[in-house]
């Protein structure tokens, strides 16, 4: 989400598809240092799940992935997504790839190395430009309510006095309309991905009792072993 006062990326969702550890943690910190709200994914195999899932409103997409090239994602972006800002930062600078990127779409082409900071000023750019298709602000999942824009939840009409990490694993949750959804996916959306498999447990024990509280038996969080979490929602 945009705001009017603040950093310019303050609380905006940005997808690193990066395969490089390095430089996936220099664009991470550099970019979390303007309060956007990064994912990171290794591979382009994971790119289209994560979509999906999160909704971001910026990709950082390198082209040399695993499992499934950028070349193969950007098309694949333009043809779901026609209006999510694509930076491509790539190793790959020859006019003929820069060309190549942009007839599939992409809205920027860094090459690599790059300046952190520059980065970070052409994301801004890229946002400022309204080129971001509208987020989904709020979403619903049975008497459930996401706001996204105002960072609040709602079991009916009752807001939930929720923490942040309580917040961002609810809407985890809620976003995926009952499907199970992984500790790691949780701990990367939640946590920032600065945690062990376990640690997102104790943050969806605290959420089970708060929505308890004023959903009673309608509203559950399942652990599926194995696997991860499921939000199961009566009426």
């Amino acid at each position: 989400m945009l705001e009017t006062a603040g950093k310019p990326l303050s609380d905006c969702r940005i997808l690193i598809v990066e395969d490089e550890p390095e430089i996936a943690e220099i664009l991470f910190s550099f970019l979390t240092r303007e309060e956007a709200r990064c994912m990171v994914v290794r591979d382009g195999g994971a790119v289209r799940e994560t979509l999906w899932r999160w909704h971001p409103q910026l990709v950082l997409l390198d082209m040399k992935l695993p499992k499934r090239n950028g070349w193969s994602v950007l098309t694949d972006l333009r043809e779901t997504h026609p209006d999510l800002p694509v930076m491509v930062i790539s190793a790959l600078g020859d006019d003929v790839d820069k060309l190549s990127g942009f007839r599939l779409g992409c809205d920027d082409y860094v090459v690599k190395p790059f300046n952190p900071l520059e980065i970070v000023a052409r994301a801004s750019v890229l946002l400022r430009r309204g080129h971001m298709a509208a987020p989904i602000i709020a979403t619903s999942h049975g008497a459930l309510r996401i706001d996204r824009g105002g960072f609040r939840a709602f079991y009916g009409d009752q807001l939930l006095d929720l923490t942040r990490v309580e917040f961002l694993l609810l809407d985890a949750l809620v976003n995926v309309q009952g499907r199970v959804v992984s500790r790691g996916f949780l701990i990367e959306t939640a946590l920032d991905g600065d945690a062990f498999d376990r640690s997102v447990d104790p943050h969806i024990s605290r959420l089970r009792q708060k929505l308890a509280s004023v959903a009673g038996a309608q509203v559950t969080i399942a652990a599926v072993r194995g696997e991860g979490y499921r939000l199961d929602v009566v009426g």
